[in-house]
């Protein structure tokens, strides 16, 4: 049974949502889901996933809210819109959407009568739910999907359109897409002609293949004995390191590398933070991660946070696992079957 709701805000605004409730004769569970919308996505998310989602898992007697974040979709509120996109993540990603968070996490509750919580979401809507998590008292655990792990700023996005190999570093997934192009030129006689007369370079083809084959190494690691993976990182170190994005250049405009530098332009030192929050809290934190975003992730927070043996992770109630060959929105079927997967686990265990 799917029914529309609206509750309120920390800041007065109303809010609108779907609560989607077991259908008559499917015995309702004690553990309820808000599922967050990423970005400035409205309630259906991105291919619908969000209504997906939901309606699964009140299928097998789970209570599950979507709902339109302040100023988006239905519900009141300022409107960011007129903003550069990549400041309005910046908002998102430093927890600018926690109190409708909250406020949807207590609804659910006080409506269904579910004694626990699982807050869920892709990217923005992933970690609003961490933020969220350090202001309501039943939150049992989180599903966390392609965690956005850096500060986004319209001055990083025009430093990252001018500096290609930067790029590729922050956003590994695109190297596909370089490589196809150059691949292409094999057959342009024109471009063997600068390949011949040294005026093209292609530094930044050898950095995508290189980009790539760590990725594909990433997605290896995780599998082997603790051991064996300290062994062949030792080994690989000095020919592909992990990838990490480096400091922008001196020659950068200072104007330009002051407004990265505000905006935090590596880390968000905030996903670290509000991460070891949930875990004192002894909240669970499942992480899932597209084979196209992983690299991004571990660079920047997993070889930090989750650095060390996963079975002290495990034991502190963390797991990470990679959907392979999946974008960052989950739209084909093998991936959205693994995310379905996922999301049940977690509110199974909470049970």
């Amino acid at each position: 049974m799917e029914k529309a709701v609206r509750f309120t805000n920390e800041k007065g605004h109303t809010l609108h949502g779907i609560l989607h409730l077991p259908d008559e004769g499917v015995a309702t569970r004690g553990t309820g889901l808000v599922w967050l919308s990423a970005g400035q996505k409205v309630r259906q998310g991105a291919w619908r996933m969000n209504v997906a989602v939901a309606r699964r898992l009140a299928a097998v007697g789970i209570p599950t809210l979507r709902f339109d974040y302040r100023g988006i979709g239905d519900s009141e509120g300022e409107v960011r819109h007129g903003e550069m996109v990549m400041d309005l993540y910046g908002f998102i990603q430093s927890g600018g959407f926690r109190g409708d968070a909250v406020a949807a996490g207590q609804f659910l509750t006080a409506e269904t009568g579910v004694k626990s919580l699982v807050l869920g979401g892709l990217c923005g809507g992933a970690i609003t739910g961490l933020f969220a998590a350090t202001a309501l008292p039943n939150v049992y655990g989180h599903v966390v999907v392609d965690l956005p792990v850096t500060i986004s700023s319209s001055a990083r996005q025009r430093y990252l359109e001018n500096h290609a190999a930067e790029l590729l570093r922050s956003r590994p997934g695109e190297t596909d897409t370089v490589i196809a192009l150059y691949l292409k030129k094999l057959t342009d006689a024109d471009a063997w002609r600068r390949l011949l007369s040294g005026q093209s370079d292609y530094s930044l083809l050898l950095e995508a293949a290189r980009i790539k084959s760590r990725a594909q190494l990433d997605r290896v690691l995780p599998r082997l004995p603790a051991g064996a993976r300290a062994g062949v990182e030792r080994l690989l170190r000095g020919v592909l390191p992990p990838v990490e994005p480096e400091a922008p250049p001196a020659q950068v405009d200072a104007a330009l590398a002051a407004q990265m530098q505000v905006a935090g332009e590596v880390k968000n030192d905030l996903v670290e933070e509000v991460f070891q929050q949930v875990l004192a809290r002894g909240q669970r934190v499942r992480f899932i991660n597209s084979s196209s975003y992983h690299p991004t992730f571990m660079g920047y927070f997993g070889n930090t946070a989750l650095r060390g043996d996963e079975a002290r992770w495990r034991a502190r109630g963390v797991e990470l696992s990679v959907v392979p060959e999946t974008n960052h929105i989950f739209s084909l079927e093998h991936s959205q079957r693994a995310l379905f997967e996922a999301v049940e686990a977690m509110v199974a265990q909470a049970a």
